[in-house]
């Protein structure tokens, strides 16, 4: 976020590849918010940090780029919550069935 070095967290989407969903999700949530406010930069932020995206704002236009950022950051934590949360059920309910079957876990 702050260093722009974005290669960081493919590891962790790669460890769970259904948490590219969540990855997609959140991009299309931020250049919607992006469409639907009119959010801009007049320039390539390099590396894509918040402080290089924030230097290349347009004057006034930083509102609806944080605002973009935000939607982008809160739709992707939210799938990515669910996405993990119903793969913990399935896991439960496996592991339940093979005890109640008398097998061992």
């Amino acid at each position: 976020f702050l260093g722009g070095i974005h290669e960081i967290y493919f590891p962790y989407i790669l460890a769970a590849p259904k948490l590219i969903l969540a990855a997609i999700a959140g991009g299309a949530a931020g250049v919607l918010t992006f469409v639907v406010t009119g959010a801009g930069l007049v320039a390539s932020p390099s590396p894509g940090s918040i402080i290089a995206l924030m230097a290349v704002a347009p004057k006034g236009g930083h509102i609806s780029v944080l605002a973009g950022v935000l939607a982008a950051a809160v739709v992707s934590f939210v799938v990515a919550a669910a996405l993990l949360k119903f793969g913990k059920d399935a896991r439960r309910e496996e592991r339940e069935q093979q005890i109640a079957n008398g097998g061992t876990v």
